[in-house]
C-alpha cells in the first residue's frame, strides 16, 4: 500500500541543509542574525521543494492570520459578488486576503461555516446573515472574533452594520411607478430572514397607501411562492392571475426572472408591464437585458465603509458600534414606462 504523501516541512528542508529546524525557520523570515549566504541558500532549497508555509501554525504562535472570512448565503448573486470583489481588493491593500464560505442558506451549514472561520484564526469575518442568526453570533462573540454585518442585521443583536436604505429604496420605486401613472402594482418579495425584505417591501407598500392607492390593487408575493415559481419555471402562472401594470422585486435577479417569464407569454416590458429591481447588477454585467433598478449609490463605497468598520474593530474591540445607512439611488433603463391607457 501506498504511503500518503506530506507537504514539505522545515524538518525536511534542514535535512537538506544540514542544519536545524530553527535556523531555517529563522531564514525564512529573514531573521537578521542568519547570514545572508544561509538565509539565501535556505530560501532557495524552499522553493525548490516546494515549501508551503504552514498558516495556521504561524497564526496559532502569533494569534494573527491576516484572513478574513467572508460568510455569504447566495455567492451566486451577482450582487453580492460583486461587493465582495471590491471588499477583497480593498483588503489585499491592507495586507489581508479572504476566504468565502458559501451556507446556501442553510442554518447547519452557516454555524459550520461560522465555527470554521474561528478553528482558522481569522482576524475577522464580514457576515451577510440573516435575521435568526444570533446563536451563531453569540457564539463568535465568546470567541471575540471581530465582525461587520454586510447589507442587514440581526434580530437582538448589537453590532458594526453596512447597509444600504432599503425602506427609501422601496419609496423611491413607488413614487418612480406611480410617476408614470401605474395604479395597480405587484410586489415580489424576497427571503423573510434577510432584514432587507420586510424593509423594502414597507417602503413600497407604505408609500403607495400614502398616496391613495386602494389596498386592492396591491398584491404581493411572499418569498416561497416567488421562488418555487421560479425553481418550477411557472412564475406565469402566478402572475397570470395578477391584474398590475407595475412591479417592484426584491433584487435585479427575481426582476430578470418575471421579465423573461412576460415576454415569453408575449407580454411587452415595458409596454404592458413596468418592472424595477433592486441591486443594478446591470451596472456591472453590461450585457444583461435592461432594468431600471434601485442600488446604493456608490458600491466601492459601501465596500469601503465595510472593511473600515472591521479594520477598526480588529484594532480596537471596545470600539462603539456603528450602524451605518448609506443612500440609494435609480438607475432608469428600459423596464419601465407610462401605464397602458386600458388599464
Amino acid at each position: 500500500m501506498n504511503k500518503a504523501k506530506k507537504r514539505v516541512t522545515i524538518k525536511d528542508i534542514a535535512n537538506k541543509c544540514q542544519t536545524t529546524a530553527n535556523t531555517v525557520s529563522r531564514a525564512l523570515r529573514n531573521d537578521p542574525g542568519i547570514s545572508a549566504v544561509t538565509t539565501q541558500k535556505i530560501q532557495q532549497t524552499a522553493k525548490e521543494m516546494g515549501y508551503i508555509r504552514n498558516g495556521l501554525a504561524s497564526a496559532m504562535r502569533s494569534s494573527k492570520s491576516k484572513l478574513i472570512s467572508i460568510i455569504v448565503e447566495d455567492v451566486d448573486n451577482p450582487h453580492n459578488s460583486m461587493l465582495i470583489e471590491k471588499m477583497d481588493c480593498i483588503l489585499k491593500d491592507e495586507g489581508y486576503d479572504i476566504i468565502i464560505l458559501s451556507t446556501q442558506a442553510n442554518a447547519s451549514k452557516k454555524f459550520r461555516m461560522a465555527s470554521l472561520s474561528v478553528s482558522l484564526f481569522v482576524d475577522g469575518i464580514l457576515y451577510f446573515p440573516s435575521i435568526d442568526d444570533k446563536a451563531i453570533v453569540d457564539m463568535l462573540k465568546i470567541n471575540h472574533i471581530p465582525f461587520v454585518f454586510v447589507e442587514r442585521g440581526v434580530d437582538g443583536i448589537e453590532a458594526d452594520i453596512v447597509r444600504c436604505d432599503d425602506y427609501q429604496g422601496g419609496v423611491i420605486a413607488a413614487d418612480y411607478l406611480l410617476g408614470f401613472g401605474h395604479r395597480s402594482f405587484l410586489y415580489l418579495g424576497g427571503p423573510q430572514k434577510n432584514g432587507a425584505q420586510p424593509l423594502r417591501q414597507t417602503g413600497f407598500v407604505n408609500r403607495l397607501l400614502q398616496c391613495g392607492v386602494q389596498p386592492s390593487d396591491i398584491a404581493v408575493l411572499d418569498e416561497e411562492t416567488v421562488y418555487q415559481s421560479i425553481r418550477e419555471d411557472r412564475i406565469m402562472d402566478i402572475l397570470r392571475n395578477i391584474k398590475f401594470t407595475g412591479a417592484f422585486a426584491f433584487n435585479d435577479q427575481i426582476a430578470y426572472h418575471a421579465i423573461n417569464a412576460l415576454r415569453y407569454e408575449g407580454r411587452s416590458v415595458p409596454g404592458d408591464v413596468s418592472i424595477i429591481g433592486f441591486d443594478y447588477i446591470k451596472g456591472a454585467l453590461a450585457y444583461l437585458q435592461p432594468l431600471t433598478s434601485i442600488a446604493s449609490t456608490d458600491m466601492g463605497d459601501m465596500a469601503s465603509r465595510i472593511v473600515s468598520l472591521l479594520l477598526r474593530r480588529i484594532h480596537n474591540s471596545d470600539a462603539s458600534y456603528v450602524t451605518e445607512i448609506l443612500p440609494v439611488s435609480l438607475h432608469e433603463k428600459e423596464s419601465t414606462v407610462s401605464a397602458p391607457r386600458f388599464t
